[in-house]
C-alpha cells in the first residue's frame, strides 16, 4: 500500500512539472509579446520563413528544439490459452510479436506576428511534439520558466 501511494505521489510530482502546449503558449506570450522580435530570434534562433503584411508588419515562422531519436525495436511474448471443443483449457501457445524501431521527431514551431516596428504582437504555437523527456510539450521544455 505504501509503495503504491509513494509511486502515485512521485508520478504526480513529475507530471506537475510538465507543461502542455497551451501552458507553453501562455508562457511564451507572457515572456515575449511586447518585446522586439530581434531579441526573440537572437535568443532562440532565426525564423525559418517570414511573410510581409500590408501594414508593414510580418508573420515569422520560427522552429526550434528539433531533434530525432530512434526507439529500438522490441519483442513481446505472451501466452495464448487454447481450448478443447468441449471448452476445457488444453495448453498454451506462445505468441511473439515484433515492434520495429521507430524514429521519433521532436519540434516546436510558432507563428510570431510583429508590427511595423518589429515588436511582437502575438505568438501562436503551430506545431508541438511530445517532449524528449517525460514532458507533454517540446515547446514547454524549451520555454519552461523552471
Amino acid at each position: 500500500m505504501k509503495t503504491t501511494m509513494l509511486a502515485a505521489l512521485l508520478a504526480t510530482a513529475v507530471l506537475a512539472g510538465c507543461q502542455t502546449t497551451q501552458e507553453a503558449a501562455k508562457t511564451m506570450r507572457s515572456e515575449w509579446v511586447g518585446q522586439r522580435a530581434d531579441s526573440f530570434f537572437v535568443t532562440n534562433g532565426p525564423p525559418v520563413s517570414s511573410y510581409p503584411l500590408d501594414n508593414g508588419g510580418q508573420i515569422h515562422t520560427w522552429r526550434g528544439g528539433e531533434a530525432t531519436t530512434t526507439r529500438p525495436g522490441s519483442f513481446q511474448t505472451r501466452q495464448m490459452p487454447t481450448w478443447t471443443p468441449a471448452g476445457q483449457p488444453q495448453r498454451s501457445m506462445t505468441q511473439t510479436t515484433y515492434q520495429p524501431p521507430q524514429q521519433i521527431n521532436y519540434v516546436c514551431e510558432a507563428q510570431i506576428s510583429v508590427d511595423a516596428q518589429g515588436v511582437i504582437e502575438s505568438i501562436r504555437i503551430s506545431r508541438d511534439s511530445d517532449g524528449m523527456g517525460l514532458s507533454f510539450s517540446r515547446c514547454g521544455e524549451l520555454f519552461s520558466r523552471e
